[in-house]
């Protein structure tokens, strides 16, 4: 089994990654619209395992606003002291 340490394989499978989120309000790839993972997502996952390397996060791909998510704030972690 080869490892990846990074390269051209990660970022396009980074891409694929990005393209291919699953959406938190129903469970479909947001490019695909197929349920759950699609077989892309899939195998971009696949590279970053063999790479033991973890895929960067882009916050909002997942598109949270369509089920309601608000932005957590620090000021909510802060209980002022209140338990």
């Amino acid at each position: 089994m080869a490892t990846y340490s990074g390269g051209r394989q990660v970022e396009q499978a980074q891409a694929v990654l990005d393209r291919h989120a699953v959406s938190s309000s129903d469970g479909l790839c947001v490019e695909c619209k197929v349920l759950g993972p699609c077989q892309a997502h899939e195998a971009a996952t696949n590279v970053f395992a063999r790479s033991a390397r973890l895929p960067r996060r882009r916050p909002g791909l997942t598109r949270p606003e369509i089920v309601g998510a608000r932005r957590v704030t620090a000021g909510f972690l802060s209980l002022g002291g209140a338990v």
